[in-house]
């Protein structure tokens, strides 16, 4: 039997999650488990596990421990890099998402979505787009052979050649964060590729955020190598993330983190709630506890960065589910709209039932994510140099 290859945090993660540690106590939700924290060496192994009930430790005593091993830079971000988020942009893209009749994987649209979105993603990368190809066979159901079904309905092929849009920003080190967003659509039943499903919150409105994010970040030089992917086939059972996350994982990617952008821009009547999703059980265990104090500290920078409630929660159904299943440290972003938004998965999941302010918050809160979890070094734009300070050790 295979045993399941874990991805320990490198040398680097490993400081990273302890400064997280540091931010994330003050931010933890009630039911953590008692003994959530390990140190990790600088070889990524377990030092020792710090129980708090055992060692009765106080907040301030254990902060210092933890201070006392991590040796991280400290960085002060300025708000005004996260103000760059335009609202007017994120709009811009759902609107122009929206408009093609559907993102059906299996819709005759679909390649000239990918197209669109190559052009897009490279325009605000600054860097090159690897459009990854692979192929998806459906199995055969019942509505391949109901005649009425199939009239409104696009010939089903034995197979479709499927697209994932990858841009990477290179950083300093090979560790690596990867910002995802599936750019498919579709209608409540899943085998109809022909009728209308413009899909603005699902998910045109992860779309725009990751492109106005990777926009922002292309007037810095980062420390972690960012990955911004685009994938095709997630309402088909996440095709796209399975393809890429099995690339990577043969590729041996260092990846300390993955966040996923499903569903970011729809506020039930005004609400601010917003969802962060953490890794609880599913495949692997072990990396449940990296996944709940980086969880724990984006919620501290929500408070800091934008208006919005954050609720903490487990993981659903969506594009990091494959990335888990390899061990690896996931995160997701979620409005919530699978269970408020009755919009979803009809033909009425239009631009105008979405929250431009909130949109505007959820993209802040993850460009404030990746600044405050990465080593900012330098700008190439000298309008920003003076709004951030690096300070090395």
């Amino acid at each position: 039997m295979n045993k399941k290859k874990l991805h320990y945090p490198s040398t680097h993660t490993a400081i990273i999650f302890l400064s997280l540690i540091i931010f994330a106590l003050t931010n933890l939700p009630d039911n953590l488990p008692d003994n959530l924290f390990i140190l990790m060496n600088r070889n990524g192994h377990e030092l020792d596990s710090i129980n708090l009930v055992e060692h009765n430790l106080s907040t301030a005593s254990f902060i210092q421990k933890i201070t006392a091993k991590s040796d991280a830079d400290s960085i002060i971000i300025s708000n005004r890099i996260v103000d760059e988020v335009h609202p007017a942009n994120l709009e811009k893209t759902v609107r122009e998402l929206s408009s093609f009749h559907t993102r059906h994987t299996e819709s005759e649209f679909i390649d000239d979505v990918a197209y669109w979105l190559t052009e897009k993603l490279q325009s605000v990368c600054g860097t090159d787009v690897y459009v990854q190809n692979f192929t998806y066979t459906p199995e055969k159901t019942n509505d391949d052979n109901d005649s009425d079904v199939n009239s409104n309905h696009r010939q089903r092929p034995f197979s479709y050649n499927l697209k994932n849009l990858v841009c990477e920003k290179p950083g300093s080190t090979n560790n690596t964060i990867i910002i995802s967003a599936h750019y498919d659509s579709r209608m409540e039943n899943i085998n109809n590729n022909t009728a209308r499903a413009p899909g603005a919150d699902d998910n045109a409105s992860g779309v725009s955020a990751l492109l106005e994010v990777a926009r922002i970040l292309s007037n810095f030089s980062v420390y972690h190598s960012i990955i911004f992917v685009l994938f095709s086939g997630e309402e088909q059972g996440k095709l796209g993330s399975t393809h890429y996350a099995d690339y990577i994982d043969k590729k041996d990617v260092d990846l300390d983190l993955l966040i996923n952008l499903d569903m970011v821009g729809f506020s039930s009547q005004g609400s601010n709630d917003f969802l962060i999703e953490y890794d609880n059980g599913n495949v692997v265990q072990d990396n449940d506890r990296y996944s709940l104090v980086v969880a724990s500290f984006i919620k501290g920078v929500a408070s800091k960065y934008t208006n919005l409630n954050t609720i903490l929660g487990v993981l659903g159904n969506s594009d990091y589910l494959p990335f888990e299943a390899l061990g690896y440290t996931v995160i997701g972003f979620h409005d919530d709209g699978v269970t408020k938004n009755l919009n979803h998965h009809t033909m009425t999941d239009t631009p105008d039932i979405l929250n431009y302010e909130y949109l505007t918050s959820t993209t802040k809160l993850v460009l404030a994510t990746i600044l405050n979890l990465d080593k900012l070094i330098t700008s190439s734009n000298p309008d920003y140099a003076p709004l951030f300070l690096v300070k090395i050790q």
